[in-house]
């Protein structure tokens, strides 16, 4: 199999440079600035390689690749996806799937029509910590809170903090509580840098608060069931699983704790997400069965990001 990488140069362009390399499946490089891609060239030491290095996008789908992975802005992913799949190229979009719904269902169209296969990169749906972690959530009981924490002290951009870092929260809310949330709504600074966004899943809340304004980098995530608590710091190869809950005392208004202590439950696979991804997308396509992140995963999440506009 071989791939190209439309927007190379971009924010996670390089990383995907990376691991298509390291699987030997990358054909061709493409980012329209000459400048980045050289540097893209230059830090991958392409220059030497048969790895096609282009500024053409239009180049690339014209060339035999087996699929291409589009990481250019989220406004410009349903035309190239679209003109990719025209030329018989399965795609890898980075997320969010697309700038709103109708370039998402424009998408799902052309990919039914076409009968191309089109992944989405959650990319902490392939996190092993994250696979582990929906594991253990039956033995915290039933399941009533999942919250996280992503904040750091980081670039402001145009497009806001909301849809800068909710979609990987909404990735993961959507793996742990399946499908579309019943309510939605977010509470956003005028600065666009902090927000609190709430989601409801039947009796389960979810929450995440995010920000660009926090003075160190935090990433936790956080479920609370009636018998116990999981908890996840992205920093850890291993989970915490507190075994401690709270219940009501018949016929008094007061709650009684339990405390069984806390087990560390470490995470033997140390695989590379975006390695995980990669692999998933080339078996779907070897064995033409739709991806784990596939269109209805991306469409929800840039739908939930338009329901906190």
């Amino acid at each position: 199999m071989l791939f190209g990488i439309v927007g190379a140069g971009g924010y996670w362009g390089p990383n995907w440079v990376r691991v298509l390399r390291q699987l030997n499946v990358l054909g061709a490089v493409c980012e329209k600035n000459p400048d980045r891609l050289k540097q893209v060239a230059e830090k991958s030491d392409l220059q030497n390689s048969k790895i096609e290095l282009l500024t053409s996008d239009e180049a690339m789908f014209d060339m035999e690749l087996d699929g291409v992975f589009i990481v250019t802005p989220p406004a410009t992913h349903a035309d190239m996806s679209v003109r990719a799949m025209e030329r018989g190229k399965h795609v890898f979009i980075e997320k969010p799937m697309a700038g709103n719904q109708e370039q998402c269902y424009k998408i799902k169209f052309e990919s039914e029509r076409l009968n191309r296969l089109v992944m989405v990169g959650h990319t902490f749906v392939y996190h092993p910590a994250v696979r582990k972690f929906k594991e253990l959530l039956p033995s915290i009981g039933q399941l009533r809170t999942v919250y996280t924490v992503r904040a750091n002290f980081g670039l402001y951009q145009d497009i806001g903090v909301v849809h800068d870092l909710l979609p990987h929260d909404l990735s993961i809310f959507t793996y742990l509580c399946q499908g579309f949330p019943d309510s939605l709504q977010a509470d956003v600074n005028a600065f666009q840098d902090v927000a609190y966004v709430s989601a409801k899943y039947g009796s389960v809340m979810c929450s995440a608060f995010l920000s660009w304004s926090y003075p160190e980098k935090t990433r936790k995530l956080t479920a609370v069931g009636s018998r116990g608590i999981i908890e996840w710091d992205l920093s850890w190869w291993h989970l915490l699983l507190h075994r401690k809950w709270a219940e009501p005392v018949e016929g008094e208004s007061c709650y009684r704790h339990f405390d069984e202590g806390t087990q560390t439950i470490l995470i033997e696979d140390h695989s590379e997400p975006l390695m995980n991804e990669a692999l998933h997308f080339m078996e779907c396509i070897r064995e033409n069965k739709q991806p784990f992140t596939g269109i209805e995963e991306g469409i929800n999440v840039v739908k939930g990001l338009e329901a906190c506009q």
